[in-house]
């Protein structure tokens, strides 16, 4: 899986639980009101029924495919996924493309911001919050970084700018701010920052996140080296 031309084009709009700079930009009241899309298949109130889909309270910080008395496909049953944010915020962007197989037949929520906010609510409705998030490792994500992202991209101080813009000192950083790098317009009009919550989901589904973004890259589906590389990003400073 080639780690290309990535991470300079993140978007902003999303919670990421247990980061330890993670800040809640989801509106939870707004959330509840869009969850109201997810309750033809499903309830959501603490012990309510399994209908077309589980019931969804409380599945924050648990493994997929848990809830009692619900039948689930194979592919999700299999999948080794755990609800967390990152999680939850790609699946609901697009199922199928998390999990291929999955019986879910919503087609997903394309704004960030009402993604953002269905998570904010459903991290009101019970389940694990504590530990949900993998925890990164900053020599494994340098690893990572140099097995993928050295072909589009220097790391550092001073680096030169090759297919993607040199990524030293861009945590917490505006978008499109590196000098002598031609960005999308799609990120030059964004006006994200780069923290922790918008690497996360870019990292998934970067071109679902920025429509028009340069990047080819096809997102990484292991939480774990998700949260490796942005720890070394963190150190690029």
């Amino acid at each position: 899986m080639k780690f290309i031309r990535l991470l300079p084009l993140f978007v902003a709009c999303l919670v990421l639980t247990n980061a330890p700079d993670a800040l809640a930009v989801g509106d939870p009241e707004a959330g509840k009101k869009i969850a109201k899309k997810c309750t033809s298949c499903h309830t959501l109130d603490e012990g309510g029924k399994n209908g077309l889909g589980p019931n969804l309270y409380g599945i924050m910080g648990q493994p997929a495919g848990a809830v009692d008395g619900y039948t689930y496909s194979k592919a999700l049953m299999e999948s080794g996924l755990t609800w967390d944010a990152a999680t939850f915020l790609g699946f609901v962007t697009k199922p199928k493309k998390v999990v291929k197989g999955t019986k879910m037949s919503f087609r997903g929520i394309k704004k960030p911001t009402q993604r953002a906010d269905l998570l904010a609510y459903f991290q009101t409705l019970g389940g694990r919050q504590e530990g949900a998030a993998a925890i990164g490792d900053v020599a494994a994500g340098r690893a990572v970084a140099e097995n993928h992202c050295v072909v589009c991209h220097t790391f550092e101080k001073g680096g030169k700018v090759v297919f993607g813009p040199n990524l030293f000192d861009i945590y917490g950083k505006p978008a499109a701010a590196i000098e002598g790098y031609e960005y999308s317009d799609a990120l030059r009009n964004s006006g994200l920052v780069w923290n922790y919550l918008n690497l996360q989901e870019f990292l998934a589904h970067p071109e679902q996140f920025v429509p028009g973004t340069k990047a080819r890259f096809p997102g990484l589906t292991s939480a774990q080296q998700k949260a490796d590389i942005l720890e070394y990003m963190k150190t690029l400073q």
